[in-house]
């Protein structure tokens, strides 16, 4: 009879003994885990706090895993506000406030949170009480008729709104009629080849030659300006060629212009060589970064020089007067260096 008292006795202690635990101040407990809402209730899509706290002895290892989508199958959480953590002396203090809803009406169960924790050797489990949210529906007045809804608000448009509009449909406009003026062009091209490369009103020799001495004056590859001194020398005896041979030779490449000029000029390989080395250098300088040394510089400007010198007499002579040809042939080789000279 005694022995059946003691252990009635003892059982009588767990409910006691489980609430003085639970009483216990903060500081005596290893850890210990809270939850609590913003409030008991809400509406349908209302939103509400939701705050995890969880409070341990500095020796206490733990890891508070973030709530990810939802609490519960009726519960969402839309996001997480902040999370804090506070150390004190012998004290961690860590919180997680989140933003929940709820779209099912009636009284919902908030679960409890487990956290996992460890003090040396010893690892445990500390939950969260779990806790009750009231989710109701609105109240709908149905003594109330049924009212239309409202048709929509008329604004006038403003110039923000107009503008990307505007600014498309003219960009539209500018590239259809540059569509329009380069279709013309090739037409007009494609059926005047011949009108396309108008000679200038100088001969295309003159112009060069003044070109040239132009560019020999400055010197500009002394100035480390390599790349832009092949530029000019190229361009100067690309113009040339079109403008004296009717070859496009602005819009081709190095070999289409190679190409041409033996069809116009079969007669003398030596002049295509020089043209073919000319071009090929200034290739490389321009694409392919090649420092050609200072000899081949001014080399190559009085190729260019002999070049013109040695092609334009053949046009030259149909038009002009041989006693003019020669007078002009005299004054330009009296003024040009020949290769190799400084």
């Amino acid at each position: 009879m005694r022995r059946n008292n003691f252990i009635i006795g003892v059982k009588g202690l767990l409910p006691v003994g489980l609430f003085l635990l639970l009483t216990l101040p903060v500081s005596g407990q290893l850890i210990r885990v809270q939850s609590e809402l913003g409030s008991d209730s809400m509406m349908i899509g209302e939103q509400v706090e939701y705050t995890l706290r969880v409070d341990a002895d500095s020796e206490v290892d733990f890891v508070l895993t973030p709530i990810r989508d939802t609490l519960s199958a009726v519960l969402e959480v839309l996001s997480l506000l902040t999370a804090d953590t506070i150390v004190s002396e012998d004290r961690i203090v860590v919180e997680q406030h989140y933003l929940i809803t709820g779209f099912e009406s009636g009284s919902q169960i908030v679960p409890s949170q487990e956290v996992i924790y460890s003090r040396g050797d010893f690892s445990d489990t500390a939950r969260s009480m779990p806790l009750i949210i009231n989710i109701y529906e609105p109240v709908v007045d149905t003594t109330q008729q049924i009212r239309p809804i409202k048709p929509p608000i008329n604004t006038p448009l403003s110039f923000k709104e107009v503008f990307p509009w505007a600014a498309a449909g003219l960009g539209i406009l500018l590239i259809v009629a540059l569509a329009v003026w380069l279709f013309l062009r090739f037409l007009k091209r494609k059926n005047d080849p011949e009108g396309n490369y108008a000679k200038a009103l100088e001969p295309a020799h003159i112009i060069a030659f003044r070109e040239l001495d132009k560019l020999k004056e400055e010197k500009i590859w002394t100035q480390g300006k390599v790349k832009q001194y092949y530029t000019c020398l190229t361009e100067i005896t690309r113009h040339y060629i079109e403008r004296q041979y009717d070859i496009p030779a602005m819009e081709s490449t190095t070999e289409e212009i190679l190409h041409a000029f033996r069809k116009s000029n079969p007669d003398d390989p030596l002049l295509d060589e020089m043209l073919k080395e000319l071009l090929e250098l200034a290739d490389l300088v321009k694409f392919a970064k090649e420092d050609p040394l200072p000899v081949d510089n001014q080399t190559n400007l009085n190729n260019a020089y002999l070049f013109v010198q040695k092609t334009y007499p053949k046009f030259y002579r149909e038009e002009s007067d041989p006693k003019d040809i020669n007078h002009e042939e005299h004054g330009s080789s009296s003024e040009m260096k020949e290769p190799g000279d400084e």
